[in-house]
This record gives structure tokens, sequence and C-alpha cells, in this order.
């Protein structure tokens, strides 16, 4: 079953209820993975040569292939090669439903973060060897669900010799002609629904055959008391799962059943399409603009200007994008921060997330902050806002939308408005903006607000001569401090704060990584300084308010230093430090699964199957 170089094994079984034979080919190679059904190719991803110095080739990673009686019904690649992808993994087998062939070709070097989630999954479909593969091995697998294990096959190398090029498995299995079709199928006007469940697969209780999800689960939500209709717009491309997801949370919280929904389809996904329509909701089809960032920003800009063109009634909307999970109150936060909106025209954006939402730096799910940052997973705008971004969009060439909309050109002198706990949940891993690392160090650790009724506090507190004001006298009446960023609990024990620290900066890239050395202590957002208010930034350090005041950038609250004490300038040593100690909290953070084949002569003592 295992060897050096071209490899290719078969385990088979068959049942007296098996009446669909099928003929499952599968070519793993430094090239490509092409999956052949009865002689007929499926599936072929090409992967070409090492790029640069990556260790990777352009298709590694587990990809999965899921077929039934009318042809093949889910295609996936996951990026097991970073952290985060093998929970997505996992989450797609088992929303796979029973009687399905499920194909699995797993290309270098997809064993190097394929953690505990992803090796039980792969575990509980019958395969032995999957969570044994070391680096530089493929391995190639086929089951079916409720059944388990037909066939694997893996490819071993030596230390010191050549890796494996070339992997192939050959199998005959077959597909249960009884009970892949459930009965609710034949119900009328269930139709759309059925199709759809026919044809696609990967949806869990959407397909279910007990109590499958409808979309009529939305209008049994609690009901909101609304003042306004504000629309939801969400965004997507190719990742239906996804959007389903993020439909099915919307449909189950509060106010699901009040609220109008758009779905943005950039280009004519089909799968996308029907499973709006599956879902009750209309779908618009955007023709791609440009490539890359480029036609991404295109189809932000006309997910904006469709939302309030297909509601003229609407003054405000909220753009989501299918990789995000939704708070129980996701809906109420929103209404009840339009105020915001409608009393001060400083604010142009409110937005759900909030960098600094986690378990060491907020806690208070009803605080309402401003920020000079930018629209993020999930936000609100005015139709005049939209109106005038729309007309004086991000111009062709780099840069994403976010960004630019965080521009001074852009803002026009105007703050976003963000809760202290955010009200939504990055998931999304592999994307074109945040990978598999930065998913699993940072996104998966975010802190949201998880109860249905929270009354926002203090909404005129919000308003900006008000927010300087309170933040004025905060900053006067905070205990000055000089702390050791090296020292994870750096603020004065058993005294409640708040604290203000006055530290070296020019502008907001934090030139002297002054206030960096307190992001990366307190284990928060650390790649730039987002959440950061007319120079200050703001951290619920344990429960206790904790300013950082960057001087001289800050010419509203730098005043407000005492003369004797230093502005905080970090020296090339204690940076060192600092960086040393979050690279090691990191590390911990990570689940890895390298593994080293060893030099053995006999067969399967080298691939270690006989442990």
């Amino acid at each position: 079953m295992s060897a050096q170089g071209d490899t290719c094994g078969s385990i088979s079984t068959t049942t007296t209820s098996l009446s669909v034979p099928l003929q499952v080919d599968v070519h793993v190679s430094t090239e490509n993975v092409t999956v052949l059904i009865n002689g007929v190719q499926v599936y072929h991803v090409a992967g070409g040569a090492r790029q640069g110095k990556s260790h990777f080739q352009p298709h590694s990673g587990v990809h999965l292939l899921v077929t039934g009686p009318r042809g093949v019904m889910m295609q996936q690649r996951f990026l097991t090669y970073q952290p985060a992808e093998h929970v997505d993994l996992a989450a797609a087998l088992a929303a796979i439903q029973p009687h399905r062939v499920v194909v699995l070709a797993a290309v270098p070097e997809f064993s190097l973060f394929l953690g505990q989630a992803g090796a039980k999954a792969l575990d509980s479909l019958g395969f032995r060897w999957c969570s044994r593969m070391a680096w530089g091995e493929p391995w190639v697998g086929v089951a079916v669900t409720g059944r388990g294990m037909v066939a694997e096959a893996a490819a071993t190398l030596q230390v010191g010799l050549t890796s494996p090029k070339s992997l192939r498995l050959s199998t005959v299995t077959q597909l249960e002609s009884r009970g892949s079709e459930c009965s609710w199928y034949r119900e009328s006007g269930r139709e759309v629904h059925a199709a759809f469940c026919r044809q696609y697969e990967g949806y869990g209780d959407l397909c279910a055959c007990r109590r499958p999800f409808t979309p009529h689960v939305r209008h049994q939500q609690a009901r909101m008391r609304m003042k306004e209709e504000i629309p939801v717009v969400v965004v997507t491309a190719n990742k239906p799962r996804h959007l389903y997801r993020l439909l099915r949370n919307l449909y189950t919280i509060a106010g699901g059943g009040q609220t109008d929904i758009l779905v943005m389809v950039d280009d004519a996904h089909q799968e996308t399409l029907a499973l709006a329509e599956v879902m009750g909701v209309k779908a618009l089809s955007h023709r791609p603009e440009g490539v890359h960032s480029n036609r991404t920003n295109a189809n932000i800009r006309f997910g904006l200007y469709s939302v309030f063109r297909h509601f003229p009634a609407a003054d405000k909307a909220i753009l989501l994008e299918d990789d995000l999970l939704l708070s129980p109150d996701f809906l109420s936060f929103f209404h009840q921060a339009a105020w915001v909106l409608d009393n001060d025209p400083t604010v142009f954006c409110v937005n759900a997330f909030n960098s600094n939402s986690l378990p060491d730096t907020a806690a208070d799910a009803s605080q309402l902050l401003r920020s000079e940052s930018f629209p993020m997973y999930g936000w609100m705008v005015r139709r005049s806002y939209a109106r005038q971004v729309i007309t004086n969009w991000i111009p062709n060439g780099p840069g994403d939308w976010d960004w630019w909309l965080m521009k001074a050109m852009a803002q026009r002198g105007r703050d976003v408005v963000s809760p202290e706990v955010s009200r939504t949940f990055h998931a999304g891993n592999a994307g074109k903006h945040v990978d598999g690392f930065e998913q699993h160090l940072y996104y998966s650790r975010i802190l949201t607000a998880s109860r249905p009724n929270i009354r926002l506090r203090d909404l005129p507190g919000v308003i900006l001569e008000n927010y300087v004001r309170n933040l004025t006298g905060e900053i006067q009446r905070a205990e000055v401090v000089t702390p050791d960023p090296r020292l994870r609990d750096f603020l004065p024990k058993r005294r409640p704060g708040p604290f203000v620290s006055f530290v070296r900066s020019g502008t907001r890239n934090d030139e002297f990584f002054s206030f960096r050395m307190f992001l990366m202590t307190t284990r928060t957002y650390y790649w730039d300084t987002r959440e950061i208010f007319r120079g200050v930034m703001r951290l619920k350090v344990q429960g206790r308010l904790f300013y950082i005041v960057g001087c001289p950038l800050s010419e509203l609250f730098c005043q407000h230093k005492p003369r004797d004490v230093p502005v905080i300038s970090p020296t090339r040593e204690v940076i060192k430090t600092v960086l040393r100690i979050n690279n090691k909290y990191e590390q911990s953070l990570y689940e890895y699964g390298t593994r080293v084949r060893s030099y053995e002569t006999r067969l399967l003592k080298e691939a270690d199957f006989a442990t």
C-alpha cells in the first residue's frame, strides 16, 4: 500500500444494497490533481513547478470531491498547509449527507497544519493513514459517508531521498440507490429546494432528510421595534456554503423576518444563484470588472449602488461579506446605532467589528467607541454617503476598497463608530485578505456579544463634541503611568484606573513602535493602529481602562501630559524583547502536524502504518 514514487492501492467493500457501480481513479503529482469517475475526468487542478522559494506546490492542500447518483455535487480545496483550514475541512465533511462517495486528494505539504479537528474528521470516515503522513508525502482516500472507507493510498519518502513524484489510486465502489433521496423531495411546494439538494452537496441541515432547514424559520424569530427599514446586502462570489452559513445565521436572530436581504454575486455562479433562490432572497449577478483587487473593489461598489436602488425607501443599509458569523443582537445593534448616523454628520459609518475586541482588551458589549478606521466585517452607511463614494470610487490600480475608504480624501474628517465588543466574527480562511495564519492567530480569538437583548448605553456620548469632552476628562483624571511593555501585567496592581501613558509617535504609522509594544503585550491587533482616535488608543486591559496617547501625533491630548512625565520611546532592546515574547505566545497557539520520515529499509515500518 505504500512505497516511494508511484503508488497504487485500493481497499474495497460491497454489500447487497449497493446498485450503481463507480470506478474511481485519482492521480496526484507535482503537476496536477486529477479525478476520473467511470473513465470520465470530473476534476482537474494544475499545480506546475514550485514558485520561487515557496515550499508549497500551487495546488497544495486537501482537495475534496463529492459525488452522488446524479454526478459530482461538490468540489472544494482546503489549504491545510496554513492554520485554521483544517477546521473548515472538518465542517465540510460533517455537512455531507449519507450515501455520498467522497474523494480526497492530499498534496504536500497538506499535513503541516492538519490539526485535530481535520484529522478526527478524516478518521471518522475510516481512514487510517492520512494523519500519519510526513513532510513531502501525498495521500489519497475514497469513502462513502455513513459506511466508511473504501480505499486509501499513500506514498512515503525517506530522509535525504527524492520526494514521491506521483501517487495513483484506482478502486471500485458503488452508490446506494436506496435512501439517496429524502421523502420531502416529493412534497408539493418544495420542488426548488429538492432540485437544489439533488444537485449540490455540503449544506448540512439544508438538505437533511429529517427536519431540513427552510427559510420560513426567519418569520418565527422574535420581532423588533424598528423605526425604519434597514436592508442587508450580502456581497459574495463563489463560496456558496459560506453564504448559506451566513444566511442561516441571519434567519435565526431577532428581526431576521423583518429585514430585507439582497445578495450580490460576483459573476453568474449558478450554485450561488440557486442557493439564493432556495433561501428566498433576491440575488443580482454582477459582471466582473477587472482582476484581483480591482474586481473586488468593483463588486463592493456595485453592492452599495444596488442595495439603495433596490430599496428606494431605505436611508441606511448594512453591507456584509459571506465569511462572517453574526451575534444574536446583530440587527438590534444596528437599529440602535442608526441614531448616531442621524444625529452626527462627523460619523460616516457604523461597524459591527472592533479590532481590539479580544478577551484581554474588551468587556462592555453596551459601549460604543469612535475611531478613524475603515468599514469592515459588517458595516452600515447612509444613502448620502453611498452616493458620495460610488461617484468618487477607487481608481484602478493597487489598493483595496476598505483601506481606500480610510484615506483622508474619502473620510473627509469623519469617523467610524464601533462597539467595544464585536457583533460579527470573521470565519473565513485562505481568502484574498486573510490567510490561515492571521485567522488562527487573531480572528479566531475575537470576542463577540453572546446575548440577544443588549441595550446600547449613552448614544449621545458618541456625538463628536461629547466624545471629545468625555475623553478629555478621562485622560485628565487618569493615573499617569510609564509601564514596562515587556511585562504581561504592566499596570499598577490593586488600583482601578483609568491609566494613561504618553508615547512617542509622529504619525499613525507608529514609526517608533510605541503603540504596537502595548498592543502586542495585551495580545490584541497590532498590525496597524486602525482603532485610533485623534492619536489616542483605548484598551480595556483586564477590565481597567488604559489610554495610550501618541505625542506629538495627538495635538488635542498631548497637552494634558504633566511636564515632569517623560514620553515613552522604546529602545531597540525593548522592542526586540517584546517581539520575542509575542512570537513565543503566537507559536504556542499553533497546532503543528509536521512529521519527518526516518530512514528504514522495511516498507511497512518505514511508513509507520503497523502501529
